[in-house]
């Protein structure tokens, strides 16, 4: 049946990363390429954008409206737009899955593609032939989310497809540090401390060690105030395919003084991530870690 090729957590930056472009859209578009060059037609996304209290919610719209969910930003921002397909069949497994593993959760009808979703998305698939099952975060604990990752894995196992997850969010996500079009080399350095050792956790492996950053490192977690409290980065941790796992960070970087942005690989396909990171080693000042 189905098959999840690659799970990752990626950055999706803000609004104007429409417009301004920096390091992290080579990993989109050549991560995009890779995965279109794999076969995969569906995309399974978890953005911080999406939160739901109480439960977690599945988009069940067969056509996903984009939804630009920012304000005050110029003009040239709202022209941009991005609406695909669901996969029906994968959300209602999804729920079904959900429910066996004793999880809230219910289809919506409500939501769509928030910029979490869409901004990366419009980079990676421009042509729009992939079909996307939206799924929303909630204020539950990390092994909740954890809990819910492993129901999209089984669900993805009873459906035809080959499929992509994403947990998208800014480990740093200091709004009240920010210096609009800032790019230089100056930094929050709490929060790239902070960045450091959750490259260094999600290195590791070890999925309990991961789980645990924010009860571990309480005052590097406050200092950073990760979007979404990496709620969805837990969703596509329980989604991977521990023994395939590589945990590996093919970019991190700052923009705006106040907001990290990483793109990490949890687990892949044998050879699917060597020609990403190979790429993105040979782009100057790309920010590569490995």
């Amino acid at each position: 049946m189905g098959k999840i090729v690659l799970t990752s957590y990626i950055s999706h930056g803000a609004p104007t990363s429409l417009v301004e472009r920096t390091a992290i859209h080579d990993v989109y578009e050549k991560l995009g390429r890779i995965l279109t060059g794999r076969g995969v037609d569906t995309v399974i996304i978890s953005s911080p954008h999406y939160f739901t209290h109480g439960r977690f919610e599945v988009e069940s719209r067969e056509d996903i409206p984009c939804i630009q969910d920012y304000y005050g930003f110029p003009e040239e921002l709202y022209r941009f737009s991005y609406e695909v397909k669901n996969s029906l069949s994968l959300a209602e497994q999804i729920v079904h899955a959900s429910r066996e593993r004793g999880l809230e959760v219910t289809t919506s009808q409500a939501w769509g593609l928030d910029h979490g979703a869409w901004l990366p998305l419009y980079f990676m698939f421009p042509e729009k032939k992939v079909r996307v099952v939206p799924v929303s975060m909630t204020s539950a604990d990390p092994e909740e989310h954890i809990r819910f990752g492993e129901a999209i894995k089984s669900a993805a196992e009873k459906v035809d497809g080959t499929f992509a997850v994403f947990g998208t969010g800014s480990p740093v996500h200091r709004l009240d540090l920010i210096r609009y079009g800032y790019y230089g080399s100056d930094k929050f350095e709490p929060g790239a401390k902070s960045d450091e050792k959750l490259i260094e956790v999600i290195a590791s492996g070890d999925a309990d060690k991961i789980a645990r950053l924010q009860r571990d490192f309480p005052s590097l977690f406050h200092s950073a105030a990760p979007e979404g409290r990496l709620n969805p980065l837990y969703t596509a941790l329980g989604a991977s395919d521990m023994q395939s796992f590589i945990g590996k960070t093919i970019l991190h970087e700052f923009m705006y003084y106040g907001v990290s942005l990483v793109a990490t690989m949890l687990s892949a396909e044998a050879g699917l991530i060597d020609p990403l990171f190979d790429a993105m080693e040979e782009e100057s000042g790309s920010g590569a870690t490995r």
